[in-house]
């Protein structure tokens, strides 16, 4: 992928992020980039309770085995492995809730973003004419709907930038945004 679709990706996802940690001070959270409402999370922690047969409040090999047969599908115990060590971000050969949700969320361990990521995002999109650190909403609705990872509608990308105060000539502070979004 080239650096500029890059760079359009995650200053779509830092936007929506941002926007959706707004909702999730109403009831719920956002989990890998996605906004879960409160009782999304407790299916999901429903479903992992049937998993985690032993209650330990992980996900073992042998669990995921298990669940793999009841479902009808077959792996090998490398297979099972494998996927859990896709899953598991600490490492401990197990997948806890939070991993879980993660996976569930359509989420992937390696979607986060840095500060550097999105200043560079926000750089790279920016109209030159601007003073710095700051972008037009024209333009950061543009790059949402053409290169976020799932589709956006432009009443969608239009509904995200209207939510993000402007200064007085109507352009938005990026830098005050990234502040706010990674502290």
């Amino acid at each position: 992928m080239n650096g500029r679709r890059r760079g359009a990706r995650t200053l779509a996802r830092a936007v929506m992020a941002s926007e959706e940690g707004g909702r999730a001070e109403k009831g719920g959270r956002v989990v890998g980039g996605m906004f879960l409402s409160d009782d999304e999370i407790s299916a999901f922690r429903e479903v992992f309770s049937l998993v985690d047969k032993d209650g330990s409040g992980e996900i073992d090999a042998e669990e995921v085995s298990e669940l793999m047969e009841l479902l009808g599908m077959s792996a090998d115990k490398s297979t099972v492995e494998t996927m859990i060590k896709e899953i598991d971000a600490d490492g401990n050969g197990n997948v806890d809730f939070d991993e879980f949700l993660l996976v569930m969320a359509g989420g992937q361990s390696d979607g986060s973003f840095t500060k550097r990521d999105i200043m560079r995002a926000f750089r790279e999109f920016a109209d030159k004419s601007l003073p710095s650190g700051f972008i037009s909403p024209t333009t950061l609705e543009e790059s949402i709907v053409k290169y976020s990872r799932e589709p956006v509608t432009a009443q969608r990308a239009q509904s995200l930038v209207a939510a993000l105060r402007r200064d007085p000539s109507g352009n938005i502070d990026y830098l005050e945004k990234i502040q706010a979004l990674m502290n």
